[in-house]
């Protein structure tokens, strides 16, 4: 009996031994699969990302450039680049591994870098341990003695291409920067809905150019190699870099010297394609865009083209008609005209204040306010960060007479430049208001088309009310009508518009005391035809000086703006 148990009991062990070698061999099986797994996931999955941090070690990459080429509709870089050149040290390896390094290059560099900037030593060079670079910025000379020393370990040389950051509202530079100084001061984030963020959106994961040097074990450091980026995402601008640099070329001639700041838009009217938005000083606020916190600058006269055309789309004036001075407004108008009366044609050529107070009258603030929001003019074109919106600074809802009068000779309403360009190209385009657009398309490093920019378009006329106030606007830049724009005209060419000068006053500081100044701008905006395609362009000229004798405007929107207008249009002749 006792041996039949043993022999069970023998059995039951063997049983158990077998039964925990098996759960050994699953579990070693299992351990041994998921090890297998692991290695599989970082060979395939991972193998960029540990490949990067392998050769992180062994390569060390300077970066420059800008994330993104911005250029302009025909693929030319709009971007100013320098030419920077630095001399880098890594305290550690140059600590570390120097020990048998010549002392004839250790002691030329150390004394090449002396000579540069006393502060470039580096017998005063302690390797704390923390790996931080010192980064030496030098000239173009000292780099030239500096690149051939390449057996100092920890040490290397490279020249470096970096975007010009001066210049601050130059359109360029405003596009990609992502940061502005809010009313507070204080630098900000731009907010998500912005131009600028949206670009930033697009290209935030491209790389950049860089310089990739490769290190070895003991320190040293091979020549740099220059890696440029591929599949990156590229902005293409709507604006001609040649006809850009001759507006600004114009901006910059001896005549406008006592303008500190003058604003051009100019557009292809058909697509809405900025092809050229120049300022003189692109160091102080840009004046297509409006100052900050203003809503822009009071329109003037060229506001009266609104009246103009709400009044005959609604049939609420008459294009025949001739409407005479009301003696009560602006008395000193019969002495500068010649007395009426007036179409609606002659009130516009000659800029009558009296008779388009009226006009605004019969028209009505509701449709004057309708009339210019469906152009645009109270809201932001290009939905940049810091540009401005225009607003009506009367009561919306019970306007008076007086300030619908103001209001018909845009002198209490405000507008940016960007927003009064929505007047000569709603009615060259028959009506429609194209909006101006300044991002052509997203592209690749071939320039290949990989995403388009559309422009949006609004009816805002029937087609016979543009072509009247049209010729209303030809009328004024005709010399033989005696237009106050004739300075614009050329002769051969369809070209009409609409100046604009405005009297405000300002606080001034004037031998330590505030004293209130008048001051005026002017306008002009219009269209043109050249060799087939239509053009709209607004011209602002920031405080000029009116004459204070009456009839005299030599100093008014047809003695300054005009005339700008006029060379830029013969500029782009010669391109053409």
């Amino acid at each position: 009996m006792n041996g039949r148990n043993n022999i069970f009991g023998y059995s039951n062990q063997r049983s158990e031994i077998k039964k925990r070698i098996w759960i050994v061999m699953v579990l070693f099986m299992f351990l041994f699969c998921l090890l297998i797994w692991r290695i599989t996931s970082y060979m395939y999955f991972n193998s960029k990302p540990l490949k990067t941090m392998a050769d992180a070690q062994y390569t060390i990459d300077e970066q420059y450039g800008s994330q993104y080429s911005l250029t302009d509709c025909n693929g030319r870089d709009l971007l100013s680049y320098e030419v920077n050149y630095y001399a880098i040290i890594d305290p550690v390896d140059y600590k570390r591994f120097n020990e048998y390094t010549s002392k004839y290059d250790l002691e030329a560099l150390t004394i090449t870098l002396r000579n540069y900037n006393k502060n470039y030593d580096l017998e005063k060079i302690k390797s704390n341990g923390n790996g931080q670079k010192l980064r030496y910025k030098i000239d173009e000379q000292t780099y030239n003695k500096l690149k051939d020393i390449t057996k100092v370990k920890g040490f290397y040389a490279f020249k470096s291409n970096d975007v010009v950051k001066n210049n601050y509202w130059k359109i360029e530079n405003i596009l990609t920067n992502t940061k502005y100084f809010n009313k507070s001061g204080k630098e900000v984030l731009k907010k998500p809905e912005s131009l600028e963020m949206q670009i930033y959106n697009k290209t935030k994961n491209n790389e950049y150019t860089k310089i990739m040097f490769a290190k070895g074990v003991n320190g040293e450091i091979a020549k740099g190699k220059i890696i440029k980026p591929k599949n990156n995402i590229n902005v293409r601008l709507t604006i001609d870099k040649e006809i850009q640099d001759k507006v600004e070329n114009i901006l910059h001639e001896q005549n406008y010297k006592k303008y500190n700041q003058i604003g051009v838009v100019l557009m292809d009217s058909s697509s809405g394609k900025i092809k050229a938005m120049a300022q003189k000083d692109d160091n102080t606020y840009n004046a297509n865009l409006g100052m900050a916190g203003t809503n822009g600058a009071l329109p003037g006269s060229i506001f009266k083209v609104i009246v103009d055309e709400a009044g005959l789309d609604k049939n609420l004036i008459d294009n025949n008609k001739k409407y005479t001075l009301n003696p009560t407004l602006f008395p000193e108008e019969p002495i500068k005209k010649n007395g009426g009366p007036f179409t609606v044609a002659d009130a516009l050529t000659v800029s009558s204040n009296n008779i388009f107070a009226q006009l605004g009258w019969k028209v009505g603030f509701k449709n004057i306010n309708a009339y210019a929001q469906k152009q645009g003019m109270l809201s932001k074109v290009l939905n940049l960060q810091q540009e401005a919106n225009g607003k009506f600074q009367e009561n919306l809802l019970n306007p008076t007479h007086a300030e619908t009068s103001q209001t018909s000779i845009g002198q209490n309403v405000t507008i940016t430049p960007l927003e009064a360009l929505s007047i000569p190209n709603t009615i060259i385009n028959d009506g429609i208001y194209v909006q101006p657009k300044i991002i052509d398309a997203y592209v690749n490093e071939n320039n290949k088309v990989l995403e388009t920019a559309t422009a949006k378009t609004t009816t805002v006329l029937k087609r016979g009310t543009a072509e009247a106030v049209k010729l209303h606007m030809m009328d004024v830049v005709n010399k033989e009508k005696g237009g106050t724009g004739d300075a614009a005209y050329i002769k051969g060419m369809d070209i009409g518009g609409k100046t604009g000068t405005t009297t405000y006053y300002v606080t001034k500081l004037v031998n330590g005391k505030k004293v209130s100044q008048k001051c005026s701008d002017g306008w002009f905006v219009g269209f043109f035809d050249l060799n087939g395609k239509k053009y709209s362009m607004v011209v602002f000229v920031n405080d000029i000086e009116i004459s204070k004798v009456i009839g005299v405007a030599d100093e008014e929107a047809g003695g300054t703006a005009a005339p700008i207008f006029k060379k830029v249009i013969n500029s782009l002749k010669i391109i053409d």
